[in-house]
């Protein structure tokens, strides 16, 4: 047996790659690694350049450090499998935010982030579908990387806010943090520091975030959520 056959088996009850077109489903799965990581290990390291995307087959991982307490486990359940995550950095390609650990003996697939960039560049139609992978964790319709500078300033820049705290998925309940410095992406964002920090005065005033020096801690993501409404920004019926 291939490796793309049994992957392909791996991943025939999965809702979001059954979608795909058969094009994309096939260059996936030519494309992917496997890899196995043992319980304690990176998957990745937070600052490490955006790696690609990722699909979690067996075994569990955690985000954030070992020994912090505010973490996320995903997933134990097999009926959760495949977990796709690490796609939000086809639209930012920033750096990792997290370090995300084995927490057990892991097997994830990855398609590495150069031919993915190649892929999507070759079939810009496919673009969709990296864009409701990552709808699906916001709970906001994803323009594509090109549309994202064209939405009003606030909901640029609550949209960029979103992106940051929920593009892992429900990381954790509580309070999340986020460096002004990853807000100001200029590509994500094209705005000034000025107007950033407008827009950010504006949501302290409506709690739904309060800043803190270099921080910003994101008190109410459903408040969020709604600020980044917009007419790119709606969910598909």
């Amino acid at each position: 047996m291939t490796n793309g056959t049994q992957w392909r088996s791996w991943l025939i009850n999965d809702h979001w790659f059954n979608t795909l077109p058969a094009s994309l489903q096939d260059s996936l799965l030519l494309g992917m690694r496997q890899r196995r990581i043992t319980p304690g290990k990176l998957v990745f390291k937070r600052g490490e350049p955006a790696c690609g995307l990722y699909a979690l087959l067996a075994g569990s991982i955690r985000f954030g450090e070992v020994k912090q307490q505010r973490h996320w486990l995903a997933p134990q359940s097999a009926s959760t499998r495949p977990y796709w995550f690490a796609e939000v950095s086809l639209f930012d390609d920033c750096p990792r935010r997290h370090d995300v650990y084995a927490e057990d003996q892991v097997i994830v697939l990855q398609m590495p982030q150069a031919p993915l960039n190649q892929l999507l560049e070759q079939n810009p139609r496919h673009w969709r579908w990296f864009c409701e992978l990552l709808g699906r964790k916001l709970g906001v319709g994803v323009p594509s990387r090109d549309q994202v500078t064209s939405l009003p300033t606030d909901e640029r820049v609550a949209f960029r806010l979103l992106m940051l705290c929920e593009g892992y998925g429900e990381i954790d309940r509580s309070i999340r943090i986020v460096s002004i410095h990853e807000l100001a992406s200029t590509r994500c964002l094209g705005l000034t520091p000025e107007v950033v920090d407008r827009v950010l005065e504006q949501f302290a005033k409506r709690a739904i975030i309060r800043r803190d020096h270099n921080f910003i801690s994101v008190l109410d993501t459903d408040k969020l959520r709604k600020a980044a409404c917009h007419r790119l920004t709606q969910l598909s019926a």
